[in-house]
């Protein structure tokens, strides 16, 4: 009996670990993504602020969640060809998004990069479970990489890994 519950767990658990694939996200990939995307999107540099007690945990079902989005306040600046020299301050939501038992993750008070889709205010930043919209902590490198990104010049993530 042991070893049937032990092989119907660890089914279980292999199930679970391979529902989820993702690339390794990168801010230079996301930029190339967003930049040929129909709809607008804003590169902003900064931190939000928010109460992290309001995150939501992975589920222990299979079932997706809805999540109310998380009302926060966003200080730092936008992209533009001059690098991220332009204000950005604003309540903003954050979303986060989760897939099954994953959820996205966000900190409060981390400066990182955020792509969010130029709507009207307050604009929403999504995080999903594969973390392919923020990036914390970014180095000097990739911000000077996003802003030759901006004035189309060079637009690679090979030098930055």
């Amino acid at each position: 009996m042991k070893p049937l519950l032990l092989a119907s767990a660890l089914a279980m658990i292999c199930g679970q670990a391979q529902a989820l694939s993702c690339m390794r996200p990168d801010p230079i990939s996301t930029f190339q993504r967003v930049a040929a995307a129909p709809e607008g999107y804003y590169v902003l540099y900064g931190a939000l602020s928010f109460d992290e007690d309001d995150l939501p945990r992975g589920s222990n079902t299979m079932q997706d969640q809805v999540i109310d989005p998380i009302p926060a306040q966003f200080r730092g600046k936008s992209l533009s060809q001059d690098g991220f020299v332009r204000d950005y301050v604003s309540p903003v939501l954050l979303q986060v998004n989760c897939l099954s038992i994953w959820c996205g993750s966000a900190q409060s008070g981390v400066d990182a990069v955020y792509f969010v889709e130029a709507t009207e205010a307050p604009v929403t930043m999504q995080a999903d479970p594969c973390g392919d919209m923020i990036f914390y902590e970014p180095t000097e490198a990739v911000l000077d990489m996003l802003t030759s990104c901006m004035k189309g010049d060079t637009c690679s993530p090979e030098p930055l890994q």
